[in-house]
């Protein structure tokens, strides 16, 4: 049961932050990089965004 709960926050995590990274203020090129970052390593690439991608965007 705990595993998929996890599962699904992680889920949640991962949309959320590509909602936000094709909202942002990037170029096309920056929003297909961020989100290949995303997906290629998962836990890394949404700490990555979070920490650095967002301050790009200000």
């Amino acid at each position: 049961m705990e595993v998929s709960l996890v599962f699904l926050l992680y889920i949640l995590v991962v949309i959320i932050a590509l909602v936000d990274i094709l909202k942002g203020n990037f170029s096309f090129v920056q929003k297909v990089l961020w989100g290949i970052l995303v997906f290629a390593l998962p836990v890394a690439g949404i700490i990555l965004y979070y920490l650095l991608g967002r301050a790009q965007q200000a």
